[in-house]
């Protein structure tokens, strides 16, 4: 029992430290089977209570993403290449004061025992395991040529969900921006209005020659083509193992539109997602 308080303790010192740093939590909608890819939120930490945690509402590209009271999900604490997870479930939406300004929270369960992953770049514990979406990513050469591209993207998306199977009368090859070569990353998470990605090393020489990029990567859950939109690139580094980390900010400045049916997939996605798990449960 004393060794069980002290690894409690332990990991409940590091969500405070976390909370007095002004830090981050990610948390993910915990897997219902064979899913495919999961989006991993990162929520700022608001405060924590003997039961609960409280956290910013995670966003779609940066609108409040509605998770459903009940829903399981899964928090992760990272802590430089440190990285554990926990078992916990949404508690519902709260209004709560930050900085003067009354901000959306979302309350989650504290949870009773957190496990810290066994490799650096797994997200895997005893009970759950992540697979993270691969995304595309091209240097943006021309902003101005995303126009076109982000409207086929749109078209493509409506044609899939009214369930229109008639061949593109232009394939997406064919309706690209204005880009340079194409390298491999994966989307580690996603919110405050863009994304953060890992490039491994071999995709990563001259990432910092371009401000922005086209971006084409899968929603999670679900049979549909790739979400596609132009990211602006707001800081990198280089982390442990040779990879680089890109925090981006979706940018939809040539075509303000966009931001709208963005936020209505990501939203869509995640909804099936916990209409799924909670059909199941």
């Amino acid at each position: 029992m004393p060794a069980q308080r002290s690894r409690t303790t332990g990991w409940r010192r590091c969500l405070q430290q976390l909370v007095d740093h002004k830090g981050s939590l990610q948390v993910a909608l915990a897997p219902n089977g064979p899913t495919g890819r999961d989006f991993i939120w990162r929520a700022k930490l608001i405060s924590l209570s003997e039961n609960e945690i409280l956290v910013e509402m995670p966003t779609a590209a940066g609108e409040p993403l509605p998770l459903e009271e009940g829903v399981a999900l899964l928090g992760i604490i990272a802590i430089g290449q440190n990285r554990w997870m926990f078992r916990t479930s949404c508690l519902g939406s709260v209004t709560h004061r930050s900085n003067g300004r009354d901000g959306l929270g979302l309350r989650l369960c504290m949870p009773d025992t957190v496990e810290r992953c066994q490799r650096r770049r797994d997200y895997r514990i005893t009970t759950d395991s992540l697979e993270l979406p691969e995304i595309s990513v091209w240097p943006l050469l021309d902003p101005r040529s995303v126009v076109l591209p982000e409207r086929m993207c749109q078209l493509r998306m409506e044609r899939h969900i009214s369930g229109d199977t008639s061949p593109e009368a232009l394939p997406e090859q064919h309706v690209m921006p204005d880009v340079g070569p194409a390298f491999k990353a994966t989307l580690v998470n996603i919110g405050g209005g863009g994304v953060g990605l890992q490039v491994p090393a071999g995709e990563a020489s001259g990432i910092g020659r371009h401000r922005l990029h086209w971006l084409r990567f899968p929603l999670p859950g679900l049979d549909s083509p790739p979400l596609c939109l132009t990211a602006k690139l707001m800081h990198w580094h280089l982390e442990a193992g040779n990879t680089t980390y890109m925090g981006l900010k979706f940018d939809f400045s040539f075509n303000p539109s966009h931001k709208r049916f963005v936020t209505q997939q990501i939203t869509r996605a995640v909804a099936i997602q916990q209409r799924e798990q909670l059909r199941a449960a």
